[in-house]
């Protein structure tokens, strides 16, 4: 079985191609953002897919 490795662009194209939705791969952040703000900014994307966060800060 042969493994083929794709671009981040190209994986979303076959998403789409096939009718699929990524949901996941949302931007939190770059490199110039804080660990905390990025930990906030993933809290309130997974919120408002649905989930339920325990402990928040």
């Amino acid at each position: 079985m042969k493994l083929k490795i794709q671009s981040i662009k190209d994986y979303f194209k076959s998403k789409k191609d096939r009718g699929l939705k990524p949901i996941f791969f949302k931007k939190i952040g770059d490199r110039k953002t804080s660990r905390d703000q990025m930990l906030i900014n993933l809290i309130k994307i997974l919120e408002s897919q649905g989930f339920k966060i325990k402990n928040k800060k």
